[in-house]
C-alpha cells in the first residue's frame, strides 16, 4: 500500500521508457523518489554518458549500484553458473538485476518500472511473480506507449544512447543473450569484439545461445545470412526476465 512515508524507487535502466518513468515519478513524488541504476559492465559505455546527461538536464540524481562480487559482468555470471539461458530466462538478469534490486529494496518501498501500456503482458507477469512488491506503473496509468517515450526523449533534447542510434529497440547489453540468429548477425557487424567474446564463451561453457531443429547453433558457426532481425524489434531485459523461445529471430 502506498502512503506518504513510503520510499519511492524508480529503476533507471538508461532506456527511454525508464527515463520517462523516472521523470514523471519525480514530478509526482518529489524528493521522496530515488532513481537507481543497476550497473552491468557489458551494456554500452554510452549509457553512462546518457545517465549524466539525464541528471544534468532534469536535475534528478541517479544512484548507481550493482553486484561487485560478480564484477558487474554477465561473463562472470555465465562462467559461475555454467549456462547462458534457458526457457525461463537468463541468469544474468536474475543475479545482476533482480537480486540486486531485492537486496536494495526495503519493505514498504514503492517501486517504479519503465513498463509502457503496450507491455501489459509483461506487467501482468511481473505482478504475478512479485506479489510482495508495491508498484506504481506510472507509464501504464497514463496510457503511455514506447513511441510516446521516444517523442518525449526528443522534446527533452537528449542525445539518443548508442544502441538506439544504431537502430536497436532496447538499450540492453551488447549481445543480449535473449537475441536470436538475426540479432547476433547484426551484433557481429556493429560490435565484432563483443560477438567474438560471446562466441568464445559458448565454446568455453559448451552451451550455445541459439539452436534450430538440428540442435545447437554456435556463434562461430552462424552463417551471416541466417535470421531476420529487424532493428526495431524489442528484447525484453529488465528486473524480471521472460524469454519466449523463437520470438526473436
Amino acid at each position: 500500500m502506498i502512503n506518504n512515508q513510503s520510499r519511492v524507487i524508480s529503476w533507471f535502466s538508461c532506456g527511454a521508457a525508464s527515463a520517462y518513468a523516472t521523470y514523471l515519478a519525480y514530478e509526482k513524488y518529489g524528493d521522496r523518489m530515488e532513481a537507481v541504476y543497476c550497473r552491468v559492465k557489458e551494456e554500452s559505455k554510452d549509457n553512462l554518458r546518457f545517465l549524466n546527461e539525464f541528471v544534468e538536464k532534469t536535475g534528478i540524481p541517479v544512484k548507481i549500484i550493482g553486484d561487485e562480487s560478480m564484477d558487474y559482468s554477465i561473463f562472470k555470471v555465465f562462467h559461475k553458473r555454467k549456462f547462458i539461458k534457458g526457457p525461463t530466462g537468463a541468469p544474468c538478469t536474475m543475479i545482476l538485476k533482480k537480486n540486486v534490486r531485492k537486496d536494495y529494496q526495503r519493505h514498504g518501498d514503492v517501486q517504479i518500472f519503465g513498463y509502457t501500456i503496450d507491455e501489459m503482458s509483461r506487467v501482468d507477469r511481473f505482478i504475478d511473480s512479485n506479489n510482495e512488491v508495491d508498484t506504481d506503473f506510472i507509464l501504464v496509468d497514463k496510457s503511455i506507449t514506447k513511441p510516446d517515450c521516444m517523442r518525449w526523449f526528443s522534446r527533452m533534447g537528449f542525445t539518443l544512447p548508442e544502441m538506439y542510434r544504431l537502430g536497436y529497440a532496447n538499450n540492453n547489453c551488447i549481445g543480449c543473450v535473449k537475441g536470436g540468429m538475426g540479432y547476433f548477425n547484426a551484433i557481429r557487424v556493429d560490435f565484432p569484439e563483443a560477438f567474438n567474446k560471446l562466441a568464445k564463451l559458448e565454446r568455453d561453457i559448451g552451451h550455445a545461445i541459439n539452436k534450430d531443429k538440428d540442435g545447437p547453433v554456435y556463434l562461430d558457426e552462424l552463417h551471416p545470412d541466417r535470421g531476420n532481425f529487424k532493428r526495431d524489434q524489442p528484447l525484453d531485459c529488465g528486473f524480471s526476465c521472460e524469454w519466449e523461445q523463437g520470438k526473436l529471430i
